[in-house]
């Protein structure tokens, strides 16, 4: 039986062995979050990054590939779930009968955290299938023990549902056709989908779980210990007339890795080949039809082997594949996809990308795509941009960054709890970014107050910091850090990282660098050696002072300056401080312009030529 499904497939699309035309290449929808901290010994949460590893070692992965999702709203997964039920999952021990267990409220609310992130993925993922007409893979997903009311078998939320009602919502009105071919019975979608005749639900599993009634519905169980052949033969006879006579606009695939005859909680004895051999028949069976393919079931450390296999001929056509038994997660590996995504600003969402101008000192890229931001981190087409910090990101994508640039959690490793972040655009001086905590008396930890300014110089566009504010109010200055100018509260210890993602940001931006003024002397010290005042004289004058201080406690040089204790020689006088604008340059051209030999010798002469003395104490 197996020979004649391969040789249909052949004859059909001539994608078997990787000769003729080819699915097109997916694009993937993956998240951080989706590595979960689980107390399941068989759930490998690093399953779905493994097999980006294994993707990328083979080089398959390009820019465009990634996408990002966002969590979905209690809002959304109303349209599926009953309201107590959700309301249902704040109380503790409510995941116990779900996942056999019972979590603390910490691991409780992280696994919901993980659910409803995986949810937008499918979500997203079905968005991106309808858009292109094409083929989206999300690297999880496939809940679909869930119902409207309950949860079973580790699904809380059930994603697919989710995802048809939100699609319904936009007014999308095909016929959807969920192929679940997971291990285990499609229960919890199978009775969401009951009465409705739009959606038919296919599910070839080993039991049936549940009432198998529905109006549109196929569930055929086989029992235990099915073999390659039974299998793929069960799928070849069931699924074409189910395609023939529903005619679906589009597919939810659960491809489950479970029926793996290595699977840790299986009674399967598929192979890896019969495994991807179901999966080109399917994609045979569905071809010129939007998919959105889902990883379901898979469990132990090598279920990852077939997401790898599968998702490979997707995008090679090749079937000759070698999948490892183990693969290392590089940290070098996370490192390339942050830089590819730090690198490759984004000013409009990625599969609605024209050939259409963005605006002065914007690189137009309609040529470009991204590693991970989402439309909801950019922003929808035609978005003013008055509603959008500094004219690109989104409030969600702002909060977003904060947590993929690791602040958030550093703030939270400091004790500060239920922090929240809230954006401020109407100020004609610039965005305000603020991250405060809750509570009753809620403090802020951290302000900033940015614009894009492309006046200062010409030709160049900077990220001017307007305002910078990193504190803690519920601490007190000890002897040992006595008060600087300026300061009611003891810093934070952050700056250097806030720096850190301030010049990331001048690179998604597209500027040459970061301009600020520093209000007291002791920050424009703090600032080197990063950076640098554009005029050489008045940076000739600054390292004159450095030169007197220079092995000053920072304190007690600020003390100095501001009791005027650094004496002008030519006016006898004692130097007042000025503020004035320093940058920390981030283009290269701006970079070697600094460097140049030109700069650093009038910035010398400028330091030789002053007469400052320090006034004895």
């Amino acid at each position: 039986m197996w020979s004649r499904i391969k040789n249909w497939l052949a004859s059909r699309s001539g994608i078997w062995s990787g000769g003729g035309s080819r699915v097109p290449g997916p694009r993937f929808v993956i998240h951080r979050r989706y590595q979960l901290e689980s107390p399941f010994p068989q759930y490998d949460s690093r399953r779905p990054f493994r097999i980006l590893a294994y993707l990328e070692k083979r080089r398959l992965l390009r820019k465009g590939t990634l996408r990002r999702p966002q969590p979905v709203s209690i809002a959304q997964l109303e349209l599926v779930h009953d309201r107590e039920y959700l309301r249902s999952m704040e109380k503790p021990g409510a995941l116990e009968p779900i996942l056999g267990i019972n979590l603390d409220p910490r691991a409780q609310d992280k696994f919901l955290c993980f659910q409803r992130i995986v949810c937008g993925g499918t979500l997203r993922a079905a968005r991106i299938a309808v858009r292109r007409h094409d083929v989206a893979v999300n690297l999880g997903g496939g809940f679909h023990h869930a119902g409207r009311s309950y949860g079973s078998g580790f699904c809380v939320f059930n994603d697919v549902a989710m995802a048809v009602a939100n699609l319904r919502g936009k007014g999308h009105t095909f016929p959807i056709l969920v192929i679940d071919l997971d291990l285990h019975d499609g229960d919890g979608t199978r009775s969401i989908f009951a009465d409705d005749p739009t959606v038919h639900t296919f599910s070839i599993h080993n039991k049936d779980l549940g009432s198998t009634e529905a109006i549109a519905s196929t569930s055929i169980a086989l029992g235990t210990e099915v073999t390659d052949d039974a299998y793929l033969q069960a799928v070849g006879k069931h699924l074409p007339p189910v395609i023939a006579d529903f005619q679906p606009g589009l597919v939810f695939y659960l491809a489950g890795s479970d029926p793996c005859i290595d699977d840790r909680l299986g009674d399967w004895r598929i192979s890896l080949d019969g495994l991807l051999a179901r999966d080109k028949l399917v994609m045979a069976l569905t071809d010129q039809i939007p998919r959105v393919i889902l990883l379901a079931g898979g469990y132990g450390g090598r279920a990852w082997r077939h997401g790898a296999a599968f998702f490979s001929w997707l995008l090679t056509g090749n079937s000759n594949l070698e999948i490892p038994l183990e693969i290392e997660l590089p940290v070098g590996h996370y490192r390339k996809l942050t830089k590819l995504m730090k690198n490759n600003p984004v000013l409009m969402p990625d599969e609605d990308i024209r050939d259409q101008g963005v605006g002065p000192g914007f690189r137009n890229l309609a040529s470009e795509d991204d590693w991970g931001l989402s439309e909801e981190d950019v922003g929808p087409p035609g978005q003013n941009q008055d509603s959008l910090f500094l004219g690109i990101f989104s409030r969600y994508g702002v909060e977003m960054a904060l947590e993929e640039y690791g602040l958030m959690e550093r703030l939270r490793r400091r004790g500060f709890k239920e922090l929240r972040v809230a954006v401020d655009l109407d100020d004609p001086l610039g965005h305000t970014l603020r991250v405060q905590t809750g509570g009753l008396k809620p403090l802020v930890v951290f302000e900033t107050r940015l614009r894009i300014d492309r006046n200062t110089e010409a030709r160049r566009g900077f990220l001017a910091v307007e305002w910078l504010l990193l504190q803690d109010a519920r601490s007190s200055f000890e002897m040992g850090r006595p008060l600087l100018p300026g300061q009611q509260y003891p810093g934070l210890g952050l700056l250097r990282d806030t720096v850190a993602v301030l010049v990331v940001l001048c690179e998604r931006l597209d500027l040459d660098g970061l301009i600020f003024t520093p209000s007291q002397f002791h920050l424009a010290r703090l600032a080197r050696p990063l950076a640098v005042n554009p005029d050489p004289v008045e940076e000739g004058r600054f390292k004159a002072v450095m030169g007197l201080l220079k092995d000053v406690r920072p304190h007690q040089a600020a003390a100095i300056v501001d009791k005027g204790g650094i004496i002008d020689g030519e006016t006898g006088r004692p130097l007042s401080w000025q503020p004035l604008p320093l940058v920390i340059p981030v283009s290269s051209s701006l970079k070697n312009h600094f460097e140049s030999e030109e700069f650093a010798r009038r910035v010398r002469d400028a330091s030789v030529a002053c007469r400052f003395s320090r006034k004895p104490e």
